[in-house]
């Protein structure tokens, strides 16, 4: 996954056919650098928008609208680069939270690193325990 695009508190991010990821699920969104990391959670999955994919899906279709029976001739064998291209999807989250110094901050404000950052799924039993461990820490400051 790759960040794409953050407006507001949506992010936009770019996810490959073999990362499955669907509506509800959390995301880390994590810069090492910044020591901070984003806590999203996915509310759409969408089609990339990607030009020429509209193109060339209408070029494996004649007119009649039925797949061309016959045998491709694709010498830079780039067929699959295509097909992964044409797969490829949009989540479109939205930040729940920042994490920094592992404290939970409802803050989203920052800006994290398109090349560096990481983006991977963050079980809900992992994000149960950052919550509760801030919930109790911020509880045993109060007393």
């Amino acid at each position: 996954m790759k960040l794409y695009r953050k407006e507001g508190n949506v992010l936009q991010i770019l996810s490959f056919p073999h990362e499955t990821v669907e509506k509800g699920d959390y995301l880390l969104v994590e810069d090492q650098e910044a020591g901070k990391a984003l806590i999203a959670q996915v509310i759409d999955v969408q089609f990339a928008s990607i030009p020429g994919v509209l193109e060339e899906l209408l070029r494996g279709l004649p007119d009649g609208g039925e797949v061309i029976q016959g045998e491709d001739f694709d010498p830079l064998e780039i067929a699959p680069h295509i097909t992964y291209i044409q797969d490829a999807s949009l989540l479109i989250c939205k930040i729940r939270a920042t994490l920094e110094n592992e404290n939970l901050s409802p803050s989203s404000s920052w800006l994290p690193s398109r090349s560096q950052s990481t983006i991977k799924k963050l079980p809900i039993q992992r994000l149960m325990e950052s919550f509760l461990s801030c919930w109790a820490a911020r509880r045993i400051l109060r007393f």
